[in-house]
């Protein structure tokens, strides 16, 4: 009778001992399940702030390049356009020599004056709007074909598709910043630009020549991380591939589901 009890009193405890394990870990589960979705919660509490903080900026240098546009077409482009007509009236009071000169440097303020007008169009986000995201690719490789900074091969496969005005601002912008940054730093002799339009993405890339950088050593700027943040904005994957002596390579391919016929 007592070895029975014995038995039992074993048998009591390692029931007890189970349960017990089994409680603990099904307590240990449940904080950790909870303590997961805090985590994600979390983060996407994290990623929501990151993207409205992102966009609140865009908005910010949106408007901010309207302002320098206006300004520059309503009170920099009236200075000049009046300098420019001053120049002229003084061609007749002068000697043909000094006429000559002169003529010259209206050819030359003209060319300015111009040049002006098309970068404070390429910062209205209007201007863009109305334009289209190809014509205003265009008219911005054009601005730098005759700056003469190296030479631009620039290529359309497929059929444009017309896209969300908001995220064609937005992919010019990231763009505009690739030129930029490509005729401050790369020291390139030729840009090769694609645009192609598929079914299922909008795939764009500029590739130059230039002298590149090592990923590795060199800290991201803030032109890049904008690029990024930009992407980030529209759901597109923005890529960035460059060595030494290599070039640099900027991809973005923005999904299709985005984009509407209207």
């Amino acid at each position: 009778m007592e070895q029975k009890e014995i038995q039992f009193l074993v048998l009591a405890v390692s029931i007890v001992l189970i349960i017990l394990v089994v409680t603990l870990i099904l307590i240990f589960s449940v904080f950790q399940k909870r303590k997961t979705q805090l985590l994600i919660k979390q983060a996407e509490e994290r990623r929501h702030f990151e993207m409205e903080l992102a966009k609140s900026q865009n908005e910010i240098q949106e408007q901010t390049f309207k302002n320098i546009s206006w300004e520059l077409h309503d009170n920099i482009g009236q200075l000049l356009s009046v300098a420019k007509m001053q120049l002229n009236m003084l061609q007749a009071d002068v000697s043909e020599i000094h006429a000559k000169r002169l003529n010259e440097a209206s050819e030359v303020l003209g060319k300015g004056l111009s040049e002006m007008r098309q970068l404070s169009r390429s910062l209205n986000t209007d201007f863009i709007s109305n334009l289209g995201l190809v014509d205003s690719f265009e008219a911005e490789i054009n601005r730098f074909k005759r700056m003469n900074f190296f030479k631009i091969n620039y290529n359309i496969e497929g059929e444009p598709i017309v896209i969300d005005q908001k995220d064609e601002i937005i992919i010019f912008r990231i763009f505009q910043e690739c030129f930029s940054n490509c005729v401050k730093y790369s020291k390139a002799t030729e840009l090769n630009i694609l645009l192609k339009f598929s079914a299922t993405e909008l795939y764009i890339s500029s590739c130059d020549n230039g002298i590149g950088f090592d990923p590795n050593t060199q800290k991201t700027g803030s032109g890049l991380m904008n690029m990024r943040k930009r992407s980030e904005l529209i759901k597109a994957n923005l890529d960035l591939k460059t060595n030494v002596n290599k070039g640099v390579c900027v991809t973005l391919k923005y999904p299709i589901k985005q984009i509407t016929t209207s």
